[in-house]
C-alpha cells in the first residue's frame, strides 16, 4: 500500500489491514501463498504484476495507463476534512507567511508536484488552474518532488510557491504528525474526484475478485480499530467507470487550452 505511509505508525496500520485481508481470504478457503511485500521500485510495474493480489493506485494512472491491466475493487472512505465518502479533493498549499492569497497571485510562481502521473498532485491542480492559463502557460516552472510530503517540504523551504496535496495525505499528517505541516496553509481545495482505488491483477478470476471485494467491504466490521487508525470509516465497492470524473477533468483542462501543467 504505497500511497499514504505518511508516518511509520500509519504504514504499520496499512500493513495490519493487508494482514486482515489475507486472514479473511483464508477463512474463505484460499490456500494459495499470500504475503505482504514492500512497495519498492517502479510502481507501475508493481501494479501490472500478474501475481498482484492487492494494492492501491491513483485514479489518474488507472484511467490513462492501467485500465487494461488491473481490476478495480474498492476505495476507502476517509473521515478527514476534504474527503466525502469515497470522493476526495486536493488542498492547494502555499507558504503560511507571504504566500499567495488567490490563484491569480500564483501566476508566474514555481509549482511542485509529487509525480506527473498523479491526479491529486498534478491533474487536479491543472484542472483548477486551466481557466486562468494564457496560451497554455501559468507557472514559471514545475518541479517534481517524488511524494506529497516532499512537496510540502519544498513549499516550507521556499523552493516552491505552491503544491497540491490530497486531503487524505494532508489529514493523516495533520493527525499523526502536525509538525510536518508547519509553515504552510490551505489556499483552497480543488474539485472532487473518486479517491484512490484498491486494485488487483487481471489474472484473478471472477469468483476470486468477488471474494476479495467481499473481504474488503467487511473490514469495518472485522477490524474496526485498524480502519480507525487510518481514519477510514469503511471501504466501498468501485469499478473503472466510477473514475470517469478524472477523465472529465483532463478533458476540461484541454478545452481551456491547458493540456499540460506549465
Amino acid at each position: 500500500m504505497p500511497m499514504y505511509n505518511v508516518t511509520p505508525a500509519v504504514g504499520a496500520a496499512w500493513e495490519a489491514m493487508l494482514g486482515a485481508v489475507i486472514q479473511g481470504l483464508r477463512q474463505r478457503g484460499w490456500t494459495d501463498p499470500m504475503r505482504v511485500v514492500p512497495a519498492t521500485g517502479e510502481l507501475t510495474a508493481l501494479w501490472r504484476a500478474p501475481d498482484l493480489l492487492l494494492s492501491q493506485t491513483c485514479g489518474y494512472p488507472l484511467v490513462t495507463e492501467l485500465e487494461h491491466d488491473v481490476q478495480v475493487l474498492a476505495a476507502p472512505a476517509f473521515d478527514l476534512p476534504g474527503c466525502a465518502g469515497v470522493d476526495y479533493r486536493s488542498m492547494i498549499l502555499v507558504p503560511q507567511a507571504g504566500g499567495a492569497d488567490s490563484l491569480e497571485q500564483l501566476r508566474g510562481a514555481v509549482a511542485v508536484i509529487n509525480q506527473w502521473h498523479s491526479h491529486s498532485g498534478m491533474n487536479a491542480l491543472r484542472h483548477t488552474i486551466a481557466p486562468l492559463a494564457r496560451e497554455g502557460r501559468f507557472f514559471s516552472r514545475i518541479e517534481v518532488s517524488g511524494s506529497h510530503m516532499a512537496s510540502i517540504v519544498a513549499v516550507q523551504q521556499g523552493r516552491a510557491d505552491v503544491a497540491a496535496v490530497d486531503c487524505a495525505t494532508y489529514g493523516l499528517a495533520m493527525r499523526a504528525a502536525p509538525e510536518r505541516l508547519s509553515g504552510v496553509r490551505v489556499l483552497q481545495a480543488t474539485a472532487a474526484a473518486p479517491g484512490l482505488p484498491l486494485i488487483t491483477s487481471r489474472a484473478l478470476g471472477h469468483a476470486q475478485v468477488q471474494d476479495l471485494r467481499a473481504v474488503l467491504l467487511h473490514l469495518h466490521e472485522d477490524v474496526p480499530s485498524v480502519l480507525e487508525r487510518l481514519c477510514v470509516s469503511r471501504l466501498h465497492a468501485m469499478d473503472l467507470a466510477a473514475y470517469e470524473p478524472i477523465r472529465q477533468q483532463v478533458r476540461e483542462a484541454a478545452q481551456h487550452g491547458y493540456p499540460t501543467l506549465a
